[in-house]
């Protein structure tokens, strides 16, 4: 694995096998594919990621906060320990993608697609989905308070182990959201219900 650190501006390039360290300064990667990459300890706030594609790569330990992934693949990806807050995936696509331990706060998964996705104990709060699209996505023990799901399919997506205080939720997602008997009771107010 070769040790990489850029400090420009990289379009049109295919990277396989490097490891990323430490601080980067890129400020836009553009149509770039990343093969079996490793990004260990990387801090690049505010990088955008344009139309790349990362296959088999590992984010370990990184703050990509406030860095945007438009249009962007993530194929048998995984990000561990890592501070993702304030990102925007918009257009993005995800098959068997994973994270876990990790902040992402603020997140964007507007027109996202997220195939055998599974998040686990992470910080999601304030997220947004809208007309995201989920298929064998799994949210594991994490916390969702805040989030903001619209004009989502949440059929078959299982929030039971989840913290959703004050989930801002419309009609059509809820249909079909799995929650516990206490979620149920509090998101029973969004449907107009009164228990006594």
């Amino acid at each position: 694995m070769q040790l990489v650190l850029f400090e420009a501006n990289l379009l049109d390039e295919t990277m396989n096998s490097y490891e990323f360290n430490d601080f980067f300064d890129i400020t836009d990667f553009q149509n770039i594919e990343f093969n079996n990459c490793v990004f260990k300890k990387i801090v690049g706030n505010n990088t955008v990621f344009t139309n790349c594609y990362f296959f088999d790569c590992n984010f370990e330990n990184v703050d990509l906060s406030n860095s945007k992934f438009y249009n962007c693949s993530f194929v048998r990806t995984k990000v561990s320990n890592s501070k993702l807050v304030g990102c925007d995936f918009e257009g993005s696509a995800f098959k068997k993608f994973e994270v876990t331990d990790s902040d992402n706060t603020y997140n964007s998964f507007s027109n996202a697609n997220l195939k055998e996705v599974l998040f686990k104990n992470n910080k999601m709060l304030k997220i947004g989905l809208s007309e995201t699209v989920f298929s064998k996505t799994q949210f594991d023990n994490c916390n969702l308070d805040g989030a903001e799901i619209s004009n989502t399919n949440m059929q078959m997506i299982d929030f039971s182990s989840c913290s959703i205080n004050n989930l801002l939720i419309d009609r059509y997602s809820l249909n079909g959201l799995t929650v516990n008997s206490e979620q149920a009771l509090a998101l029973s107010k969004l449907l107009g219900i009164i228990i006594k």
